[in-house]
């Protein structure tokens, strides 16, 4: 009769197990059962029925496995023997191409009570229980699982984030934070993570946190949602006005790299517009007339559409053939800074951003402006330091920005905005 041991190390291969379920833990691979000693034998009935039993599990004859397993158990004298039958089941009642999860349940949850598992092995069942808990429907089970495994293993970032997400939907709103900042700082921080958290946030209301974290992943993540959470939320401001910051509202929006859609371009150009910013209502209009987006047969208002964007044309020419100039030497006379900051921005849309940083910065010498509009032409002449490759001097120039009509708000995104 041959040994046990002889037996195994010949007949039993490391077989794939696949995990099912909402998990997404990497299939794990069952390790060949340790040898016994020389002198423990194992009986004839048993070696016949096992090794059937294996060769029926590596042709993926998964029934035959599990019948010749049933007809080697009764012949398994010693807790590995045992140990390594039960391995046969659950590669058989877990192989991916099955699809029981009771039984695949069944079987790992047997194979642990059973004893005789290498501690890796364990572990993988372990793992695999949750998973399978999960895919079952059987929710509180794969969490209690998961949780246990956490504990005693130290957790994935994929089943911290899992926990996370249970918590979540349970309204536990602490812990879902408490798994989630864990699973992110083992490296699973992607979307799903994010969203989780600020998820949490926003469900305890905790605002300042929620908008903390936009603040800080909007740059490297790098997605429109991301960004459009951080900017727009200007709009919330007190004492925001649309006539005063819309158009800078856009601008962020573009300097984060964020998709207009034609009507947001289009909106953006008329508050240029209506600012008497003629050079910026033009360089984005044209490529929207160019293209037919806007003038074309799909637009409803095309005829007024046309009207304006000639008229914006000329103004814009007449500013780049000297009425710039001249509306600089009128605004140097006035009393405040008002006319100045005008000047600015229209250089800054020129694409001059030297020039636009000169003139900002005698619009705010100059004065006589209240302390809103002050900090936008704060925040406009910052665009320009940023522009003009001097993100220092941008950002400190933000930093001191203080009002509630957008001006502070704007200055926070385009700071996030410089660490792209």
């Amino acid at each position: 009769m041959r040994t046990f041991g002889k037996t195994m190390r010949n007949s039993l291969p490391a077989v794939g197990l696949g995990l099912l379920g909402a998990l997404g833990f990497a299939s794990v691979t069952v390790a060949t059962a340790p040898a016994a000693t020389a002198q423990v034998t194992a009986k004839k009935e048993f070696v016949e029925n096992f090794n059937a039993a294996n060769a029926a599990l590596q042709g993926r004859k998964f029934a035959e496995a599990i019948q010749k397993a049933d007809a080697a158990w009764p012949h398994a004298t010693t807790t590995q023997q045992k140990a390594a039958v039960e391995q046969i089941r659950v590669s058989a009642r877990c192989d991916t191409r099955q699809n029981d999860h009771k039984a695949c349940i069944d079987a790992i949850e047997k194979a642990k009570g059973t004893g005789g598992l290498p501690a890796q092995l364990v572990r993988n069942y372990d793992e695999m229980l949750a998973g399978r808990y999960e895919s079952a429907g059987q929710s509180a089970k794969a969490l209690a699982q998961t949780k246990a495994n956490i504990s005693k293993y130290g957790g994935t970032g994929q089943q911290l984030a899992f926990v996370a997400r249970k918590e979540l939907e349970a309204k536990n709103y602490n812990e879902a934070i408490k798994f989630i900042n864990q699973a992110i700082a083992k490296g699973s921080s992607g979307s799903a993570q994010y969203n989780i958290l600020l998820n949490a946030y926003a469900g305890q209301n905790k605002m300042d946190e929620f908008y903390k974290t936009v603040e800080r992943i909007a740059p490297s993540m790098k997605q429109d949602t991301y960004w459009r959470m951080l900017i727009e939320r200007t709009k919330k401001e007190a004492n925001y006005r649309s006539n005063d910051a819309l158009l800078d509202v856009y601008r962020a929006l573009q300097a984060a790299g964020v998709k207009l859609s034609t009507t947001e371009l289009n909106e953006m150009a008329d508050a240029a517009r209506k600012r008497g910013l003629a050079i910026e209502a033009v360089n984005i209009w044209e490529p929207l007339f160019k293209s037919g987006a806007l003038g074309g047969a799909g637009d409803k208002e095309a005829a007024r559409n046309k009207s304006l964007f000639e008229a914006v044309k000329k103004d814009a020419q007449a500013d780049l053939g000297g009425e710039l100039a001249k509306s600089e030497a009128d605004a140097a006379t006035r009393v405040s800074g008002d006319a100045l900051a005008d000047v600015a921005e229209a250089y800054l849309a020129s694409g001059n951003a030297t020039k636009a940083i000169e003139i900002f910065q005698k619009a705010l010498d100059k004065g006589q402006m209240d302390a809103g509009k002050t900090d936008l032409v704060k925040l406009r002449m910052g665009v320009a330091q940023f522009q003009a490759k001097k993100k220092s001097d941008a950002t400190k120039t933000w930093q001191s920005i203080k009002s509630e009509n957008g001006a502070a708000w704007l200055a926070k995104s385009w700071i996030a905005i410089a660490k792209m």
